[in-house]
């Protein structure tokens, strides 16, 4: 088929690199000088590397900034705070890669604090993995596969580990070993008043419960450690890719059905993408295996029969997956230098997935890129993955509100070249999503969104939970750490009890 994967419409945000230059001693419109001890790791719109340094993913709705601050250690970062809460400047934190959240909106003309100085990682003699948070997925996964470890992460490479992590952390092995955020055993981090905290099961155990599951409204992080598991089968995936035609998606849609969290190392993601060259739409069909291949084919046998092609059937190793599945859609070289984009995504996670309901979303899709050419890049993902560590563990075990609520994570990405599509494509993205979200249709009684995948016009118990107790302590900590609303750009969680919706 001639199809072009567009993948890289529904990854999180990929991160744009910074190089070194000349530093700036002032802010380039209030006149505030910066302290003498990091004036030089600041940069403004002068700098040849400034847009570079502040291009996004997503150009819809995003924040805009006119410093970039680079600290070099935590105390810099600690003074660069407490020195912007002073002088009441905005600011935003890249640590792999930004959100793209329309609800970074609220931040305009603010400093970017880029933390590329601390992309490392490294696995300890415990075999706990600690993770600067300039690194991406990318790096954690060579580094825990290079020492025969792994754990938890999100499909694209590029994403930042620790980003990701504050708001759960969903991936292919988390049947096997829950949320990238479950594995966390201590977060290092820097308040909005510079103060250095750390946060664990044994100090600060509250903040450390609102972290894995919130933690975008407390802090920045600097550091954390994860427990890490032994590979499953050697670090080898099973790798298989189909398409499959419309006639067959609800053949297809009942297969996957059949299989859901049947087998703890099984992940599934669909597809629906249009060609914009040739203007056809498909449908692309992805299984991955942690276990023995021959398992792993015996699963992918199932869709075979309904496959128009099967391109890829393979074993690799676990750092070649996101470059193999999907037909290399998460390919580093093409994923991670996309940026700029209208991208508006709307989510929601369902238990069932009628096959009727699907194939028409399907159809509707098809009409809705063929009417609208302008938005013919928008596209589907459906993320069918393994619940069962998750779900091992207590619904009150983080800030996290999905346990026994994460069975398919479905994301609608609206996506245009011309704003004259805008509305057309946000209507059908709006439009799939409630009729997804109709319990009749979830499975679910509640509306339930991953907060990293939220839009901006969910309640926000939809993300963070509609249990009061889970009201209180999250407010609770609101109050206490951010108290005056700095850290209000992403979903905020309100600072009065009243507030929530």
């Amino acid at each position: 088929m001639g199809l072009l994967l567009l993948i890289p419409t529904l990854v999180l945000l990929v991160a744009p690199s910074i190089a070194a230059s000349i530093a700036r001693e002032t802010g380039p419109s209030n006149g505030s000088v910066w302290p003498r001890e990091i004036a030089s790791e600041v940069y403004g719109p002068e700098w040849p590397e400034f847009a570079n340094a502040t291009e996004r993913w997503s150009a819809y709705e995003a924040p805009t900034f006119n410093e970039v601050f680079i600290p070099q250690t935590p105390q810099d970062l600690s003074l660069g705070l407490r020195h912007l809460s002073d002088t009441g400047r905005q600011w935003l934190a890249l640590s792999g890669g930004h959100g793209y959240s329309p609800t970074l909106r609220v931040i305009q003309d603010a400093v970017l604090i880029n933390l590329r100085n601390f992309a490392y990682s490294r696995v300890n003699g415990d075999n706990t993995l600690t993770v600067g948070t300039g690194s991406r997925f990318r790096d954690i996964i060579t580094t825990a596969y290079n020492a025969d470890r792994e754990l938890t992460v999100g499909n694209c490479p590029c994403v930042g580990a620790l980003g990701a992590m504050l708001g759960g952390g969903l991936g292919r092995l988390q049947g096997l070993h829950g949320l990238t955020s479950d594995a966390l055993r201590e977060i290092r981090m820097v308040l909005w008043d510079g103060t250095l905290v750390t946060a664990s099961d044994n100090v600060n155990q509250e903040l450390f419960w609102g972290m894995r599951g919130a933690g975008q409204n407390f802090g920045i992080v600097y550091e954390a450690t994860f427990e890490t598991f032994a590979q499953n089968s050697g670090g080898n995936h099973y790798v298989a890719d189909f398409f499959v035609s419309s006639e067959n998606l609800t053949a297809a849609m009942d297969v996957t059905n059949s299989l859901l969290d049947t087998d703890p190392a099984l992940a599934i993601a669909t597809i629906f993408q249009n060609d914009p060259r040739t203007d056809t739409t498909g449908i692309l069909i992805n299984v991955v295996y942690a276990g023995p291949a021959e398992r792993g084919r015996a699963i992918a046998s199932l869709y075979e029969p309904l496959a128009l092609s099967m391109p890829t059937d393979t074993v690799v190793p676990w750092p070649q997956v996101a470059s193999t599945a999907l037909l290399g859609g998460f390919d580093l070289d093409q994923t991670c230098t996309l940026s700029g984009g209208k991208i508006d995504q709307y989510s929601v996670l369902v238990r069932d997935m009628p096959p009727a309901v699907y194939s028409e979303m399907f159809q509707s899709f098809t009409t809705f890129v063929h009417e609208n050419p302008l938005a013919s890049t928008t596209a589907v993902l459906i993320e069918s993955f393994g619940e069962r560590a998750i779900n091992a563990l207590p619904a009150d075990y983080s800030a996290f509100p999905h346990r026994h609520f994460f069975a398919n994570a479905v994301a609608i990405a609206a996506s245009w070249t011309d704003d004259a599509a805008a509305e057309a494509a946000d209507a059908w993205a709006v439009e799939w999503r409630d009729r997804l979200a109709q319990p009749e249709v979830s499975g679910y009684d509640e509306l339930h969104i991953y907060q990293n995948y939220a839009n901006d016009d969910e309640p926000l118990s939809a993300l963070y939970g509609f249990d009061d107790g889970r009201h209180k302590r999250l407010t609770a900590l609101k109050k206490k750490y951010d108290p005056r609303g700095h850290f209000d750009g992403y979903h905020a969680i309100p600072r009065n009890l009243a507030n929530w919706s």
